[in-house]
């Protein structure tokens, strides 16, 4: 008689075995990586967020200086005859560039508050004017805001100042 046949085995051998764990490794090394990556881009784009709202503020009370200045000067009574007799008026009559601090959230800075958050320093917002003061009713005037902060982005946390630049023309009185 004849001897039955031996049925060929069945399975995975060792070595595909190691070679789909090897490729798996890889693959989730890879994924770790772009998690990292994905985590880097969200915090600097949070940062450039936060830079374009402090710029937005800056440029909206420019603006509503403008305006009111506009309104007071015309006015019917004529009590304020020009942009120089105006109280509050903070970014319309500036001779020279004006540098202010925010913290991290975009408030100003906090000296008296223990959050680190709110007394740190990270944002410079410079505004400036062209032409540089503003006296003469009707006036336009371009209103420049500068906001620049320091961004960690390279692989070895190399320091990187990041600007952010808004520019509006502005009639006021």
């Amino acid at each position: 008689m004849h001897e039955p046949k031996r049925a060929a085995q069945a399975g995975f051998s060792m070595i595909e075995m190691l070679i789909t764990a090897f490729i798996l490794a890889v693959g989730l090394l890879g994924l770790a990586m772009f998690q990292t990556m994905s985590l880097r881009a969200s915090r600097g784009s949070r940062s450039v967020n936060t830079a374009v709202m402090v710029a937005e503020q800056i440029m909206d009370q420019a603006e509503m200086e403008g305006r009111l200045s506009w309104l007071n000067v015309t006015d019917s009574a004529l009590t304020n005859g020009t942009l120089a007799t105006l109280t509050n008026i903070k970014y319309l009559n500036i001779a020279a560039p004006l540098t202010e601090y925010f913290n991290s959230q975009g408030g100003p800075v906090d000296t008296t508050s223990a959050d680190p958050a709110l007394n740190t320093q990270f944002f410079t917002a410079v505004t400036s004017l062209a032409p540089a003061v503003a006296a003469v009713v009707g006036n336009v005037t371009t209103v420049s805001v500068n906001v620049s902060f320091i961004d960690n982005r390279t692989g070895n946390n190399t320091p990187i100042t990041r600007n952010v630049y808004l520019s509006r023309r502005i009639v006021h009185g």
